[in-house]
């Protein structure tokens, strides 16, 4: 059967040639028209081997295995993809200058190894060890994907895109077959078992390029910035855990890639299938020892490596006109100028609604009043009928309100200079307080717009910000209740949290007290951190080296007597934060966030429990 498709192969392939011959000579007879000139560079830098000795002797080694003549040329690009091409004519007939292509990400994500199993699988394609008739195919069907693509002319395009279908439909059998023959060569090079894994670890490198390129790279074109350690950049976002954990997850169940007509790779699990038996038959794989792929990232394989990816990354960029600029300030530019432009589409849409004030204050306090619909009218969904379909549309508002809000939010926080934009791997970005701890204002302002005790807080915290300085507790008047005893004794205390300015929530005899660090313990905690020791212990240590009395009279803290807690909501969350909502009289209160990092000194939420009762809530 595969000697049938071959010869029925051979047979089309000639009509093609047929066609395509005619279609030249229509070429030469039609009435000429001025072309412009275009550029004749494949891309990439050439790494020659004077350059790069070893990387040359290991690919003609590779190539002299799989039974193929060496590339002319290898150059290094700037993408996800090792590939072996060659100038054809005759529609692959007659061959010309070959190119190898090496992507910089292959070679950071990848073993040395690994990446042999890759060459040795490209260089596959042009071998002649198995079948010669596989390698012509393979090239004719690059070759006429090509010049279907490139047709425009009606009159030839309609027949050879024809018989270009039914070229690539009859002879997809046989370069399935070629695909496995170059993956039995990777094998053979890299060992079954690091072959298998190549596969699974292709499609996460993928993905993870593709997130730097569209998160990270493209944040700082639309502002006219390019990043500059544009490669170890890549490096840094792979080396996050928490991406780290994304991409094992994509290598453990690999995405099958939607094939063009005229791609000729079986299904990637089908690949992996025959190279993981492959390993399972062979018991041990001496490429892969004990497991432990011991041959060292895939960057070794060039001699200076960094000053190869620097000249890359100039070339690149030679002619965009992009300003090179550190990956951290392209995010805080980006994350500023996001939040600056959401601001203004809601306090915009407020005003035009006569919403007033249009003001961030203005939205906080039609949510805590109730009038929430107000606000979620602003956004438009299609009409529904159901039932179910209303609340998924309420909840879509809900969500659009949120994420406007809390960049209205964060905007002002950054334009007052009690936050910024600082550049997270897990991100692209997250903002931050004065203090280096991560705020979430659309968090905030999605709980707000859910529950009035949200609400609440969250208004008392935005209100906050037109305030300079706390101002001492006023003392008693005729008008005004005798205020609570002064604290007398230390309980518990919990640092560092975030919210409001504040980073230590401490509990006394007779009340909460929040701290707000003054200029000598933002030092103190400056240098614990530099000296590997625990800001949150610091500041814990020096609030409970003074009186409870004497520090809630300062200026930095902020006392609340137990009767005047209304509620105090305490949340846990799979991902490690903590959060605890409080509101006092008169409807106003904090919110306060930490992680499981933060430090906790004595009985904060036994007390807690033991002063509130049914006022203190868990989930």
């Amino acid at each position: 059967m595969r000697t049938l498709r071959a010869a029925l192969a051979l047979s089309l392939l000639a009509g093609a040639y047929v066609l395509a011959a005619f279609f030249l000579v229509g070429r030469q007879v039609a009435p000429r028209r001025p072309r412009s000139k275009v550029s004749t560079d494949p891309g990439g830098l050439v790494l020659t081997e004077h350059e790069q000795p070893g990387l040359w002797a290991e690919v003609r080694q590779l190539a002299a295995t799989a039974g193929t003549r060496a590339p002319d040329e290898i150059r290094l690009v700037p993408d996800v993809n090792a590939a072996v091409s060659e100038e054809t004519s005759l529609l692959g007939l007659r061959t010309g200058t070959r190119r190898m292509f090496l992507g910089v990400p292959l070679l950071q994500g990848l073993s040395r190894n690994q990446l042999h199993a890759v060459l040795a699988h490209e260089l596959g394609h042009h071998s002649t060890t198995h079948t010669r008739l596989g390698a012509l195919i393979h090239r004719s069907r690059l070759a006429i994907a090509e010049v279907a693509a490139g047709l425009s002319n009606p009159l030839v395009k309609r027949p050879f895109r024809t018989y270009a279908r039914l070229f690539f439909a009859l002879t997809r059998p046989l370069a399935h077959a070629h695909e496995i023959d170059a993956d039995r060569l990777s094998a053979q090079v890299a060992g079954p078992r690091t072959a298998a894994v190549t596969l699974r670890t292709l499609p996460a490198l993928d993905a993870a390029w593709h997130i730097y390129l569209e998160q990270y790279v493209e944040a700082g074109t639309h502002y006219g910035l390019r990043p500059t350690r544009f490669f170890d950049n890549f490096t840094n976002l792979m080396s996050d855990p928490e991406r780290l954990e994304e991409l094992s997850r994509i290598s453990a169940a690999p995405p099958e890639a939607k094939l063009s007509a005229y791609d000729s790779h079986p299904p990637l699990t089908h690949r992996i299938g025959l190279l993981e038996a492959m390993a399972a038959a062979d018991g041990a794989d001496p490429a892969a020892g004990d497991g432990t792929d011991k041959s060292g990232n895939a960057t070794s394989i060039l001699r200076y490596p960094q000053q190869s990816f620097l000249a890359l990354e100039d070339k690149t960029f030679a002619g965009s006109g992009l300003t090179p600029a550190p990956m951290a300030e392209i995010v805080a530019v980006a994350g500023a100028r996001a939040a600056a432009y959401d601001s203004e589409t809601l306090l915009d849409a407020m005003q035009e609604n006569e919403i007033e004030p249009a003001t961030v204050r203005g939205a906080l306090d039609l949510i805590a009043s109730g009038n929430l619909d107000r606000l979620l009218d602003l956004v438009e969904v299609e009409p529904t009928s159901t039932e179910e379909a209303d609340d998924k549309a309420g909840e879509a508002k809900r969500k659009v309100i949120a994420r406007l809000l809390g960049a209205a939010i964060a905007h002002e926080l950054v334009g007052e200079d009690k936050a910024r934009y600082e550049l997270s791997w897990a991100g692209p970005w997250r903002l931050v307080d004065i203090a280096g701890q991560e705020v979430d204002p659309e968090n905030l302002a999605y709980e707000a717009l859910g529950s009035p005790g949200y609400a609440a807080a969250l208004r008392a915290w935005v209100h906050q910000l037109d305030a300079t300085v706390d101002t001492e507790t006023p003392a008693p008047t005729a008008d005004s209740p005798a205020q609570a005893p002064a604290p007398d004794g230390w309980i518990g205390a919990l640092a560092p949290v975030s919210g409001e300015g504040f980073r230590t929530l401490l509990v006394t005899d007779t009340g909460l007290m929040l701290l707000k660090p003054s200029g000598s313990d933002r030092l103190a905690t400056g240098l614990a951190s530099v000296t590997s020791g625990s800001p949150g212990r610091k500041l814990i240590q020096r609030a409970l080296d003074r009186p409870p009395a004497e520090l809630a009279a300062t200026a930095n803290a902020s006392f609340v007597p137990w009767d005047q807690i209304r509620a105090l909501h305490l949340k846990h969350s799979s991902s490690g934060r903590r959060s605890a909502d409080i509101t006092v009289a008169g409807g106003t209160g904090w919110s306060l966030r930490w992680t499981d990092a933060a430090e906790a000194e004595g009985q904060v939420w036994p007390a807690v429990d033991h002063y509130l009762g049914r006022r203190f809530t868990v989930d």
